[in-house]
């Protein structure tokens, strides 16, 4: 008892009262940086070790697998004799509904059985589009598919200036019986499916334990209800300032609904111990209601206003700012840069590159951004589920490394045997598998050498990604005791809703500025943070017709977040010329919402226009020095560069350091794209090029 002692030692009165209250349901407002995460644990912890209470009891929801990871790894170093398989329910709720239905919910009543696998949002559409097509229905809107799906489920089955119903209700119930006939769930099957059977099933958790509380959805809503037994408590954490999910279905008024359903007891954890008071006043000036929020930390230095021409001078500042930190014995890691939207970080990329600093861009990366492995994931797919046609006919028709079948010829193959080598070896995997199948013989059995094309210059590169996930499927069967089939159907479910994290080797520099969008930069926290553009259009974003109150409120709610993830050192810039005409000139009203004292102005002396011209002379120099940035000079041609032929310019090599080599698709004054075989087209700022101009062989 001297290891519970000791953590109920380190907590403050707020916490040490949350964890211990033993009310049948409780309801955490946890303000910003005040150690919500050590409450939730300890709860957990106290619960185990206290109140006798077996964690495979215990009902432990996030929403993000890093969350859940964390929580995980904190439960086994506080006890090194907790294990990973003692925590079943510890995880995402579409991870835990997922293990649910396959483990203690009788799904058969449903008609699946548990070796179902899940649907990621491209193959939901993929397959929506092919029922289209073979129901012969009338869709309109069909290039926003997925939204006028999401729209009928929420009762609208009109949309935009529709008069009249289409076909939308029927392709949703022709996706249903598919994804039966599949054996197949999309994300909101999983929690759909785990509510319906809970109250029919025998298992019920002592505790439903739930992080970030706020940002629950109307399903989300319903599978914690439906896991609440006569006996089950409840404790939830979250924090009612951070609702910035309203568009995924998160509600302002969640805490005070379900503050009444439940009747639930409330507690406040008001002291932050993350931002500098100067900071933490700033950011009281965004609280929508009187919630108490309290530092303990000095004031240190005021909040930095910076005033740019454009978001190119503000990249070219950042990035000579950034360095002068860095020198000045700053870590990478410890720097941080937001914006409002993701393609914002195209020039400041460009910037940081063209300095050689280290940075991430915080984007999910999913097995869409690695076709190889999407293709292969598809094989899998399709041989672990001979029903599941549409990873059939994604791999047959796939032309990169399939056979390239066009839609009726697969679809012929599929109904043949002795048609197509690569279709007999998916429809013989199974009794393969059951006889000598291993993770290390799957690449000879389907002999992918001759799909990955041995004298393409991107063989290696996709050779070692299969073979890198093949390592992580054999990892991944070792630590499970199942058959190899059903370990494989679980690792690529987990792919499904993982992404690629632990599946492939690509990993960005440890020590790295961390680039991302305000919503992205949520539960994380840096020593230095610079928020660009706040410029009205941006931060905030215009809003809707017919939502302007609720939307300005909730980007209040973003920016909010975005100034409490800095600990010691906050940079607010805005533009005077954005270059987008959905973005005013000048700062945006949130500034002068902060008071005067707290802000130290740091704009030039001299006009912006000087400042330009002051650029325009810097990009010149850079040009001079960068053979990309006229990288067809050195040919002899007399037309003019916009007339050239995609033949002429696919003549052009470069090498990227991330990327590898690459050929010039096409130019102008501003930019070079490249494609990369393996990543496709990207582009490049040629003032800030991270090419490497190749000669012509």
């Amino acid at each position: 008892m001297l290891q519970i002692d000791d953590m109920l030692q380190k907590l403050n009165s707020y916490q040490r009262q949350a964890v211990l209250d033993n009310s049948s349901a409780v309801l955490v407002n946890a303000n910003v940086g005040s150690g919500k995460t050590t409450v939730l644990i300890s709860k957990i912890f106290y619960q185990h070790m206290v109140a006798g209470v077996p964690l495979n009891e215990m009902v432990v929801l996030t929403f993000t697998n890093k969350a859940a990871d964390e929580i995980r790894e904190r439960m086994m170093a506080a006890d090194p004799s907790v294990k990973p398989e003692d925590m079943p329910w510890f995880g995402t709720f579409h991870s835990v509904a997922m293990r649910m239905l396959q483990n203690v919910l009788p799904l058969e009543t449903l008609h699946y059985n548990k070796s179902f696998t899940v649907l990621d949002p491209d193959e939901l559409n993929e397959m929506a589009e092919r029922l289209i097509t073979e129901q012969r229905l009338k869709i309109k809107y069909r290039s926003k598919l997925s939204k006028r799906l999401e729209a009928f489920l929420s009762g609208h089955p009109l949309y935009g200036v529709m008069k009249q119903a289409d076909d939308i209700g029927g392709l949703w119930d022709c996706m249903i019986k598919e994804k039966l006939t599949q054996n197949k769930m999309d994300f909101d099957d999983l929690i759909r499916n785990a509510t319906l059977l809970l109250p029919q099933g025998e298992f019920l958790p002592q505790w439903v334990i739930v992080d970030e509380f706020q940002d629950c959805d109307r399903l989300q809503l319903e599978f914690i209800r439906a896991a609440l037994g006569e006996k089950t408590k409840l404790f939830a954490v979250g924090d009612p300032n951070q609702i910035i999910y309203s568009w995924r279905g998160s509600s302002r008024n969640i805490f005070s609904e379900f503050l009444k359903e439940v009747h639930a007891r409330q507690f406040s954890l008001p002291i932050n111990y993350r931002s500098s008071s100067t900071i933490l006043e700033a950011a009281k000036c965004f609280l929508e209601n009187q919630s108490e929020l309290a530092g303990i930390r000095e004031p240190g230095c005021g909040i930095t206003v910076k005033r740019h021409y454009s978001p190119f001078m503000e990249a070219d500042y950042l990035a000579e700012k950034i360095n002068q930190l860095h020198q000045a014995g700053v870590e990478y890691r410890n720097i941080a840069v937001f914006y409002r939207l993701q393609r914002q970080s195209g020039t400041v990329a460009d910037a940081l590159r063209h300095k050689a600093i280290p940075f991430e861009v915080s984007v999910r990366k999913t097995l869409k951004d690695i076709p190889v492995l999407q293709w292969f994931v598809r094989l899998l797919n399709a041989s672990v589920n001979l029903n599941d046609q549409n990873s059939l006919l994604s791999v047959l028709t796939n032309s990169q490394f399939g056979p390239g079948f066009t839609f009726s010829q697969a679809r012929k193959v599929m109904e043949t045997t002795g048609e197509c080598t690569l279709s007999d070896k998916i429809r013989g995997f199974s009794n393969w598998a059951a006889e000598s199948g291993s993770a290390w013989k799957i690449y000879d059995y389907f002999g992918l050498d001759s799909y990955l094309f041995p004298t393409s210059a991107v063989f290696e590169g996709n050779k070692k990604l299969i073979l890198g996930m093949l390592t992580q499927l054999e990892a991944f069967s070792s630590k499970h005791s199942c058959t190899f089939i059903q370990g494989l159907s679980d690792f690529l479910n987990s792919a499904v809703l993982y992404g690629t994290d632990g599946i492939t080797e690509e990993t960005e520099p440890k020590d790295s500025v961390k680039l991302m969008t305000l919503h992205t930069c949520k539960g994380l926290e840096f020593q230095y943070v610079f928020i660009l553009g706040v410029n009205y259009g941006l931060i905030p974003m215009r809003a809707d017709t017919g939502r302007e109150l609720s939307q300005e409120d909730e980007e209040r709610r973003l920016f909010f977040v975005g100034i409490t993830r800095a600990k010691d050192y906050l940079e607010l810039s805005y533009y005077t010329s954005p270059d987008d005409p959905r973005v005013q000139p000048g700062p945006s009203s949130f500034l002068s919402v902060i008071p005067r004292h707290l802000l130290d102005y740091k704009d030039e002396e001299r006009s912006g226009e000087a400042d330009l011209q002051a650029f325009r002379r810097k990009i010149m120099e850079n040009r001079g020095k960068n053979p990309l940035a006229n990288p067809f000079s050195s040919l002899d041609k007399t037309e003019p560069a916009e007339e050239e032929t995609p033949e002429v310019l696919s003549e052009r090599k470069v090498r990227h350091a991330k990327y590898g080599d690459g050929i010039i698709y096409s130019e102008d004054d501003e930019t070079v794209t490249v494609e990369f075989p393996g990543y496709g087209l990207k582009s490049f700022s040629k003032d800030f090029c991270p090419l490497e101009f190749l000669e012509l062989e």
